[in-house]
């Protein structure tokens, strides 16, 4: 047979005993007759192997038998070889066969196939396997359906497919377990199309398919959640006759579990004891059950399926038992099922594992039964149950929901002195104890301690300690934990992003009551020039940078940390660049010729651009007439600037010489109760969003038209141009200039302002 695998020849070839080296003792004599050299090779290296033979092998195996040579013993060159497959050493048991093959002295008959088959398919050694296959001079069906079967474990789709070449080139027929093996192999592979394209090819060969070829149909179908193709492959069975056994209407169940579809599987358990003989339903059927109703937040449908075990005199396993109780214990209200589980379990003689053991030790964590939890890993030790990391993390995690954080440092330091493998869950849950308890400086240690031990903090991690400091209001741990957390390679979410900007945002209104400690006049411009804008905006770029989408909520702190402070004298000082003095006839506002408007800095527009694009905000269309803006699901904020950046839009249209819309404003509204003579009465009133936005507007010098506590408000077009078009009065000859000659200058540069806008304004590095 023509195998994949070649493998060169060797010279010389060292192996490995117990991890000492030594040159292979079974190498044959040349055929030079030197051989006394030979012989000397043959003791001394038998010699080495005598020093360095494993322990565990039998003392009358001596490589040094009396007048034999050792290279020419097939009895001691097969002692060698199961040795090593006792040690599990296959590329070593290759190497010598291989090297037996050479001399001729090997003897495939002798070597016990399944044996090194069994090795391989737990190992998942597929190129172990075909090397052997590739040594057996005829291989039977028998010996490709073992090699499958390594396939299978391994999920290897494509040395599945070559085995069946193999067979056809060895003028073999596939039989049906070949050709269900492969069918598995897909099936674990997720290559259900696949799956059914071997099944017609089976058909067309006139193989006939059996129900476990069906039960693998099925299950890959399960697996894959694609419940209508594993109905189909249940209908073919049918069609064909075969009766389904419970492996098929278990893997029907699971099947319909996956995709949620719990109704259909009880149709199914029905079915089952509708055959005209009733298939009893197995511990694998409850099991799929509970889990289905778990998956559909039924609990107490769940509770009635693990009633079923009762019924029919189901021992179950430790599985079923670990299933039951984290399907049927979700609740804190749970705990007295959850120790009716454990009692069923003792009394049916089945012994808990350190699985189930955790799971138990969950539930009454979340019970609020933290002694109960250290009881139950005191109980499971002193049976000799051995208790490891799964326990410790459920403990932990017991100790965390419970709020004791003393004891979880306690039970932090017993893990050290037994010396056992900590893990991130395990460390996070002592982590959020901590954070609860506001012991932040505490938690924060314990980070760095991770980081010490080799571990690496994830997303959990900082964002448990990044709240507990936004609670706290220390910044400057928030900030150090955002400085470890791009060290550690984690992205920002969106929890970090708004407690830092939150943060950010308190430091910023606070900084705004002194307005000159905010704004820069160096390059001759009023600008903001705020640490915490700096940093929020910062943070904010983080986060986008690390894939979270932010939503309206971050965006608005994010504004909030732009928004200029609303003083008199600075107000005035932002017209005083463009105009040497308004027209005291009309009262002109000049805030339309400043960007930002005098309200935010420019780079919040921006920022607004962005979301939009981004899908945060929804998009205007100008194309409409009247324009409407929706701020009824936006923050303040988001609102205000939401707003002006549809006005920034219309500035730019009145520059291309297009006539400008009506814009509609839909507010928010509240419902309020006042005291009449009459008694209570309802009445509806302007939502805080509405009353900011009035407030900007008024502040604009903007008119509007309706009452914001109906909920809408109208800005005719006319109002809108007049209003970006003020007339200023020349300090010269006291005529008005009209505006329009440099409103025409805006249309033609249009392209490069919204350039420099977005290359200047919206570069936060």
């Amino acid at each position: 047979m023509e195998s994949s695998f070649s493998v060169k020849p060797r010279p010389v070839s060292v192996i490995t005993c117990r991890g000492t080296p030594y040159r292979r003792i079974v190498r044959a004599v040349g055929a030079t007759g030197n051989e006394d050299s030979g012989d000397k090779r043959s003791h001394r290296d038998a010699g080495a192997f005598q020093r360095n033979k494993p322990t565990n092998m039998s003392s009358s195996f001596d490589p040094m038998e009396k007048n034999v040579n050792d290279s020419r013993n097939p009895s001691w060159q097969l002692r060698v070889y199961n040795q090593l497959l006792g040690e599990g050493r296959l590329n070593d048991c290759i190497e010598l066969l291989e090297d037996l093959e050479e001399t001729g002295l090997l003897d495939m008959d002798k070597i016990y196939h399944v044996r090194f088959f069994e090795v391989c398919r737990k190992q998942k050694a597929v190129k172990q396997a075909f090397q052997f296959t590739k040594l057996i001079l005829n291989p039977t069906l028998s010996t490709f359906n073992m090699l499958m079967s390594v396939c299978t474990s391994a999920q290897d789709s494509e040395g599945a497919f070559q085995i069946l070449k193999c067979v056809e080139e060895s003028g073999l027929t596939a039989d049906c377990k070949l050709y269900t093996s492969l069918i598995s192999t897909c099936a674990r592979s997720g290559k259900v199309d696949i799956m059914f394209k071997v099944f017609h090819e089976m058909i067309n060969a006139g193989v006939e398919p059996n129900v476990h070829t069906y039960g693998a149909l099925i299950d890959g179908c399960a697996k894959a959640g694609q419940l209508a193709k594993a109905f189909g492959a249940y209908g073919i069975l049918r069609s064909k006759n075969v009766k389904p056994d419970r492996v098929v209407f278990n893997a029907l169940i699971t099947a319909c579990g996956q995709s949620g579809e719990v109704d259909r599987a009880f149709d199914v358990l029905d079915e089952m004891r509708a055959e005209a003989q009733p298939v009893d339903p197995d511990h694998i059927t409850i099991g799929a059950l509970m889990k289905a109703c778990a998956g559909a937040g039924q609990v107490d449908r769940a509770k009635d399926v693990y009633n079923l075990i009762y019924k029919y005199g189901i021992q179950g396993t430790a599985r079923l038992y670990t299933i039951a109780l984290n399907s049927c214990c979700r609740h804190g209200d749970d705990w007295d099922f959850a120790c009716r589980i454990y009692d069923d379990m003792i009394k049916k003689g089945v012994e808990p594992d350190e699985v189930f053991i955790s799971a138990l030790i969950d539930v009454a964590g979340h019970a609020g039964k933290l002694d109960a939890a250290f009881e139950i890993s005191q109980e499971a030790r002193a049976k000799g149950m051995h208790i490891g990391v799964i326990s410790y993390s459920s403990l932990m995690g017991a100790c965390s929901n419970a709020g004791d954080w003393q004891k979880a440092l306690q039970l932090h330091d017993d893990i050290n002195r037994l010396n056992l493998k900590r893990t991130v869950p395990m460390m996070n849950a002592l982590i959020t104890a901590l954070c609860d308890a506001d012991q932040l400086k505490l938690a924060v240690n314990i980070l760095f301690e991770m980081r010490d031990a080799g571990l690496c903090p994830n997303t959990i991690s900082y964002s448990v300690l990044v709240v507990a400091s936004e609670k706290k209001d220390d910044i400057d741990t928030g900030f150090m934990l955002l400085s470890q957390a791009k060290h550690d390679g984690v992205a920002l979410n969106l929890v970090m992003c708004r407690c830092l900007v939150s943060m950010c945002l308190k430091r910023f209104q606070v900084a705004c009551q002194f307005p000159e400690s905010v704004i820069s006049c160096a390059t001759g411009r009023v600008q903001l020039n705020s640490k915490w804008t700096s940093l929020a905006l910062m943070v904010y770029r983080e986060t986008l940078k690390g894939g979270a989408a932010p939503t309206a909520g971050e965006l608005s702190q994010v504004l909030g940390c732009l928004k200029l402070p609303l003083d008199a004298s600075l107000r005035s000082r932002l017209t005083e660049n463009h105009v040497a003095s308004t027209s005291s006839s009309t009262g002109e506002n000049l805030y339309a010729l400043v960007d930002g408007f005098g309200e935010y800095d420019p780079r919040a527009l921006s920022l607004v651009e962005e979301a939009a694009s981004l899908g945060v905000l929804p998009l205007v269309s100008f194309k409409e007439s009247p324009v409407v803006v929706d701020t009824r699901t936006l923050h303040v904020h988001t609102a205000e600037v939401y707003l002006l950046t549809v006005l920034k839009g219309l500035k730019y249209r009145l520059a291309a010489g297009a006539k400008l819309p009506n814009v509609i404003v839909l507010v928010t509204t509240e419902k309020a109760q006042i005291q009449t003579s009459s008694g209570q009465k309802a009445i509806t009133i302007a939502g805080r969003v509405s009353q900011a936005i009035a407030s900007m507007l008024r502040r604009l010098g903007l008119s509007y038209i309706g009452n914001e506590s109906f909920g809408k408000i109208r800005i005719n077009g006319v109002t809108i141009r007049k209003w970006l078009q003020p007339k200023i009065d020349s300090p010269f000859n006291q005529k008005a200039i009209d505006l329009n000659t440099s409103l025409r200058h805006l249309g033609s540069g249009i392209s490069r302002q919204q350039l420099k806008i977005r290359t200047g304004y919206f570069s936060l590095g």
